[in-house]
Formats: C-alpha cells, sequence, structure tokens
C-alpha cells in the first residue's frame, strides 16, 4: 500500500488525465452542438430528418460519447474515477474534512449507476431509423447527464486531493467550423 503521500501525488497525476480525457468529450459535445445550431439548423437543405448523411454524423457522436463515458466510467480500467474513490476511502486524513466517508461512498454509488444504466439502456444499437435528431435526442440527454455528473465529481475529488480547481473548459485556437463558412463543393 502507497503512502499518503505517493497515493496523492499518483491520485493527481490520473486526475489530470481523466480531466484531459473529460475535456475531450465536453470539446466534443460543444462542437457538437456548435454544429448543428450554427451548420444544420440555419440550412434549409439541411434541416428534416431525411438526411442519411446527417443521420450517420449524429447516431456516430452518440456511439462515441457512449463507449468513451462507459470507458472513464469503468472501475476495473486503467484510469478510472471511480477506482480512485474507492482507494481514497483508505485514506482517510486525505479527505481533509472536506467530504465525509458517507458521502465518498454515494458519490461512488452513483458513478456505478451512471455506468450501469450506459450499459444497459444507451448502449450503442442503433440503427439507420434510430440516428434521426428526434430519435437520438433522448439518449444525448442521458448521455449529457452523465457527463455533466462525471465533471462534477472529478472537479470536486480534484479539489479534494489538490485543494485546487482543474480547468475542464473548451478552448479552440481557430473557429472549428471556420469549413462551413464558405462554399467548398461545387
Amino acid at each position: 500500500m502507497l503512502n499518503e503521500k505517493q497515493f496523492r501525488e499518483r491520485t493527481l497525476r490520473e486526475l489530470r488525465e481523466i480531466g484531459n480525457q473529460v475535456r475531450g468529450l465536453t470539446g466534443d459535445r460543444d462542437l457538437y452542438r456548435k454544429f448543428e445550431e450554427e451548420v444544420i439548423q440555419p440550412n434549409s437543405a439541411l434541416t428534416g430528418n431525411a438526411n442519411p448523411f446527417l443521420d450517420l454524423v449524429r447516431g456516430s457522436y452518440t456511439d462515441a460519447m457512449t463507449m468513451r463515458l462507459r470507458r472513464l466510467l469503468a472501475p476495473e480500467a486503467n484510469l478510472s474515477l471511480r477506482r480512485i474513490m474507492l482507494q481514497m476511502a483508505e485514506y482517510p486524513d486525505l479527505l481533509h474534512h472536506k467530504v465525509t466517508t458517507r458521502e465518498l461512498a454515494d458519490d461512488s454509488a452513483e458513478l456505478d449507476k451512471l455506468a450501469d444504466y450506459l450499459k444497459e439502456h444507451v448502449e450503442p444499437h442503433f440503427s439507420p431509423r434510430e440516428r434521426t435528431s428526434g430519435a437520438l435526442a433522448s439518449t444525448q440527454r442521458e448521455l449529457d447527464r452523465a457527463m455533466d455528473r462525471l465533471i462534477d465529481l472529478l472537479k470536486k475529488y480534484y479539489w479534494v486531493v489538490a485543494d485546487g480547481y482543474l480547468d475542464l473548459d473548451v478552448r479552440y485556437a481557430d473557429d472549428p467550423l471556420a469549413i462551413f463558412r464558405f462554399a467548398w463543393l461545387e
């Protein structure tokens, strides 16, 4: 077993890496939403549910987000907030009275429920008719809910271990939708 200092150092590295992966998820979610709002909705040729390419994009986004979230929520994964939280219970002094052992257990159970829900109800299985924006809306809401809760818990336990803030804000060097702002097909 690691001493508290070693555990803290390892945990901080893992939480930062989980943070990098979560930042990638939030970036993808932000870009997908911008794509829907700024490219699809204003374009009358793309609106409606009869576009197989958009169905492919929507379904692929939903499939990818589901699998990435499931991987982040898996307790047996190399990088797992759930595993870190379980191990934190072995270091009660690390909690610094910021969270109780009961709160830690409740948060861990919540991650388990999110992981189980994603596995049982949102597992990628989208046929072409299930890939329309209307058909995917409830699934994407559940993914957003799971991701938002994962972000909250990641920030919380980073604060517990590091006594600092984990920045997960999305930033772009350039406009990611610039390619859609000029005619590139004839």
